[in-house]
């Protein structure tokens, strides 16, 4: 009769450590397999902008610029277009 009770006693602890294991692991398993379905594509992008007017627009980073270069001239005011921030977007797909 003990036995029987002992037996009962650890079936139901194995059965509520698998529930504790599962119900622990079931995010982690939901992140891992949505992950996998998405595209990552990174693109290097660089804020100008004019510092009289404070006229701003970003466009596709170009080989050779950096922080402070002038690239161009100022579509409202003809001042000297300059590049504030160089920067990297990513941008996810789903499969």
């Amino acid at each position: 009769m003990m036995l029987l009770q002992l037996d009962a006693l650890m079936t139901a602890l194995l059965i509520a450590l698998f529930l504790l294991l599962l119900t622990t692991l079931l995010p982690w398993l939901i992140s891992v397999t949505s992950s996998k379905s998405k595209v990552v594509k990174e693109e290097l992008v660089e804020l100008v902008g004019c510092p009289k007017c404070g006229y701003e627009s970003s466009r596709k980073y170009e080989k050779g610029d950096y922080v402070g270069k002038v690239v161009g001239t100022c579509p409202k005011d003809s001042n000297s277009l300059i590049v504030k921030a160089i920067y990297v977007e990513k941008h996810t797909y789903a499969q």
